[in-house]
C-alpha cells in the first residue's frame, strides 16, 4: 500500500520478522535495531522504520515500545493491532501507509491555494496568534 500510495518503500525487510515477550521489550528492541544496523551501515544505509505488530491494547507494551524506539534508539515506528492486519483491508492499509509516509518526513496533503502563493506567509503581513 505504501508503494500504491507513491512512496518509495522496500517491500522486503531488513531482517525476517521475530516475536518477542512483552516484559522483554526492550532488549528485543535494542538487540533488533543493533542487527539492522550492523547489516545496513556496511551499505552506507540506515534503519528508517519499525514497523510492529501489537497483540492488543490491553498493558503498557505499546507506551513501553514508543519510548524505548523514540527515546534511547532514535527510531520511527509504526504499531498495528494484530486483529486489523490480518484482515487486510485495503482502508486499514491505506491509513496505515499514510501514517507511515508523514512519519518518515513525507506529507499527505498540499493546500492548492498555498502552492499558488495566494496564501499569504505570516512574515508578508503583520499577524496576531490568539490562544
Amino acid at each position: 500500500m505504501c508503494h500504491i500510495s507513491g512512496m518509495a518503500f522496500n517491500p522486503e525487510p531488513v531482517l525476517p520478522p521475530i516475536s518477542g515477550r512483552p516484559e522483554q521489550v526492550e532488549k528485543v528492541l535494542k538487540t533488533r535495531y543493533h542487527d539492522a544496523m550492523t547489516k545496513l551501515q556496511p551499505q552506507g544505509n540506515e534503519l528508517d522504520l519499525l514497523i510492529v505488530i501489537l497483540p492488543d491494547n490491553n498493558g503498557s507494551l505499546y507506551g513501553d515500545l514508543k519510548r524505548i524506539c523514540e527515546t534511547d534508539l532514535g527510531l520511527v515506528s509504526q504499531c498495528c493491532l494484530t486483529k486489523h492486519v490480518f484482515r487486510m483491508s485495503k482502508q486499514y492499509l491505506a491509513n496505515v501507509a499514510l501514517k507511515i509516509n508523514v512519519k518518515v518526513g513525507g506529507r499527505n496533503t498540499v493546500l492548492v491555494d498555498a502552492i499558488s502563493r495566494r496564501i499569504p506567509l505570516v512574515s508578508d503581513r503583520p499577524t496576531y496568534f490568539w490562544c
